[in-house]
């Protein structure tokens, strides 16, 4: 056997044995066509998600990042229920303080406000409240108290579920 006809076959079974590795990636690389490509605003389906805060003064980090993330998810075309309970009720008092910042983020009460005005609702666990003393007359505006009823119907009908 020559050393051409050697060094030819050398090449043929190197790039036979990439075949498979080339087919791998570019199954790798285009979706197959049964898979899901990722939805925008305009082709999705209307999402019920619940975003659940059950802090406030004592993790701003959190209150704020919930806020934004449920103000984000409603302006894409999701239904989005921000679910207060534990100490996270506290941010729908209107005896509490509403300037609460957490780095150069507005205050709680603004935030909260920029979520409702996106189409957002805000909803209060009904005991945590009575434990916190908050009746629905202490309630800011564009939050209301649950029953609960309602607070199982809303995590029972929600598409996901986003904890803070």
């Amino acid at each position: 056997m020559s050393i051409t006809r050697s060094l030819g076959l050398g090449i043929f079974l190197a790039a036979l044995a990439a075949c498979p590795l080339a087919a791998g990636c570019a199954s790798m690389v285009a979706p197959a066509a049964d898979a899901q490509t990722p939805q925008t605003a305009q082709t999705a389906q209307k999402q019920d998600i619940v975003v659940h805060l059950g802090s406030f003064s004592n993790d701003l980090h959190s209150a704020f990042m919930a806020f934004s993330l449920a103000t984000s998810l409603q302006k894409h075309g999701a239904s989005v229920t921000v679910f207060l309970d534990r100490e996270g009720v506290r941010l729908a008092d209107v005896r509490e303080r509403g300037d609460l910042t957490w780095g150069d983020s507005g205050g709680t009460s603004a935030a909260m406000a920029e979520f409702v005005k996106a189409g957002g609702t805000v909803v209060v666990c009904p005991h945590c409240a009575s434990l916190a003393g908050i009746e629905a007359s202490n309630i800011r505006p564009g939050a209301r108290l649950a029953t609960h009823e309602e607070v199982a119907t809303i995590f029972l009908s929600a598409d996901k579920v986003i904890d803070f």
